[in-house]
This record gives structure tokens, C-alpha cells and sequence, in this order.
């Protein structure tokens, strides 16, 4: 990590749920504070978010707005131009009446500047919060912020909640981003302009699968990558092949012991707990604070 004013950020990523993601976030971004870092962790997971559990933390909550088009029945005369002019599929004219199907509008504005009377405009429609604030119960030389972004039940505009995550992250040393599972557009929300990628995988057909997607992920978004392992040691893949024949690095290798599921599952920094798991984390640490990563 650089001296300079812009913050390194790096995002901990998975291509599948399990795999043990928000267990190296957490533990990555209290190591970071507790050298001395000013590190915010910021919880981009919006349909599951979780980091929280493992924190005290001084919390202000906010909602997330987007722009939803609507409809002046008396002034629409269903001529259909707002309908050809929304890409997303997000109006249909159902028995002479323009319908406006919230799921799908993306709040472009197209309908409004395409409508001939007037009778499309825009209104705020809430999808999710962010919450944050300074975590209290961890303590070092450094500090931390907690950031998280919930998707409201029923939503699905986790990339907007994800984005507005991400913007209350200015102004930190080191911005540590948990991201959702997979490879979607929530995905791609959390992980875009990442300094680095850590992927977390397990030596499994599925682990395997996944990775591979989520690092086809990584090289379109132009992202230095690093892998780490989970529950080492079990598994019939040999993902450390796979990962030197890539020329990706294999930065820490997390040993499959009863130890970190039960620390994991108090909800307790497994670190602390598991010397094999800080080991890992110091790894992690070590790989940011190179000049180059490999991409």
C-alpha cells in the first residue's frame, strides 16, 4: 500500500456463498486497523449483509433513494412512445393505461424526455439503507469504520444500495469491500475499480466452477488478483495447480479445523482464535503492501 492520498482498496470476493468470504474480510480489515491503518469495511453483500454481527459500532442509518417513472393518467394519451423508448422492458400499455413496472426501471429518464404531453415524470422510490459508523469494540493503533448496504425484502436493486455503500467509503487509508457471491451485476457494483481482487475458494468441483467464473470476472474488470483457499486440505481439486497454470498467486491457504467453525460461528475475529487463520490474514496484508500484484 501507498503513502498517497488515494485509498487502497481491495475487494474480498467468491465466486459461490460459503466459501468463507466474510470470514477473510472481517479478519482482513481489523488486521489492517490494528496496524495502524484507517480502514473502512464496507459490507456490499446488500441481500445478506453480516459483517455487523462481528462489531460494536456507532451507527447512523440513511435510505436509499433511486428514480422510479410515473404515470399522469390524465394527461397520458397512450400513445406508446415512453414504451419504445425504455430499454429495459419497464412499460407496457395494459387496457389503453401505461403501466410502470418498478423491478424494471432503471430511472434512466428516457420516457420522460420521450413523452410528447408531459405526462411522464420521475419520483424518489426507496430500495434499501446504509448504515455506518465507527466500530467501538476493536481497538489498535489504527481505526475502523463500518459501512453496510441492506436491500430492502422484495427489491432487487442491489447494485444502486451497493453504490451508495461504496460512497460513503471516502476519505480512508484502506477501503476493504465484502462482496456478494457470484459474478452478477451485484457483483460487478462491489468489485469495479478494486486495487486488488482476493478471491476466497475451496478445493471443490463447485469451488473450482465458481472460481473459475469469478476470475474470468476479475480479467474483464482489469483487477489484480490473489486466491485464497478454504478448509484446506479437503476437497478433491487440486486448485493450486489450477491457479499456477493461470499465473494467479495462491496468497494464504486456510486449514479445514473445527477450531475456525466454532470461533466463526460466535461470531468471534477467527484470527484471535486460530494462529493458522492470523498467518493467512498477515499474508494477505503482506501481498497489499507489494508495489505490484499480479493481474
Amino acid at each position: 500500500m501507498s503513502d498517497t492520498n488515494k485509498a487502497f482498496t481491495v475487494a474480498v470476493a467468491s465466486g459461490k456463498g460459503g466459501t468463507g468470504k466474510t470470514l477473510v474480510a472481517v479478519n482482513l480489515a481489523v488486521a489492517l486497523a490494528r496496524g495502524g491503518r484507517d480502514v473502512v469495511l464496507a459490507d456490499c453483500d446488500a441481500e445478506a449483509p453480516n459483517d455487523h454481527l462481528f462489531f460494536e459500532a456507532d451507527v447512523r442509518r440513511s435510505d436509499v433513494m433511486v428514480p422510479l417513472a410515473q404515470v399522469d393518467a390524465d394527461a397520458c394519451t397512450a400513445c406508446g412512445a415512453c414504451r419504445e423508448a425504455c430499454a429495459y422492458g419497464a412499460i407496457r400499455i395494459l387496457g389503453g393505461n401505461v403501466i410502470v413496472f418498478p423491478e424494471l426501471c432503471h430511472g434512466c429518464g428516457a420516457c420522460v424526455t420521450a413523452c410528447p404531453v408531459g405526462a411522464m415524470s420521475e419520483v424518489g422510490r426507496r430500495v434499501g439503507e446504509v448504515a455506518g459508523g465507527p466500530v467501538t469494540s476493536i481497538k489498535g493503533s489504527g481505526s475502523l469504520t463500518l459501512v453496510t448496504g441492506t436491500l430492502d425484502i422484495g427489491d432487487v436493486k442491489a447494485p444502486d444500495v451497493i453504490r451508495a455503500a461504496r460512497s460513503q467509503t471516502a476519505g480512508h487509508d484502506v477501503v476493504v469491500l465484502d462482496a456478494p457471491p457470484g459474478v452478477s451485476c451485484a457483483a460487478v457494483a462491489s468489485t469495479r475499480g478494486a486495487d486488488l481482487l482476493v478471491l476466497v475458494t475451496e478445493p471443490t468441483p463447485f469451488g473450482m466452477h465458481d472460481l473459475e467464473l469469478a476470475v474470468r470476472l476479475g480479467r474483464e474488470l482489469k483487477i489484480p488478483m490473489a486466491v485464497v483457499i478454504n478448509r484446506a486440505g479437503t476437497g478433491s481439486v487440486d486448485v493450486e495447480a489450477w491457479c499456477e497454470r493461470e499465473g494467479i498467486p495462491v496468497v494464504a491457504r486456510i486449514p479445514f479445523m473445527r477450531e475456525v467453525a466454532e470461533s466463526y460461528a460466535a461470531a468471534r475475529l477467527v484470527a484471535d482464535d486460530v494462529p493458522e487463520v492470523a498467518a493467512s490474514i498477515a499474508a494477505i496484508v503482506a501481498l497489499m503492501g507489494r508495489s505490484e500484484v499480479v493481474s
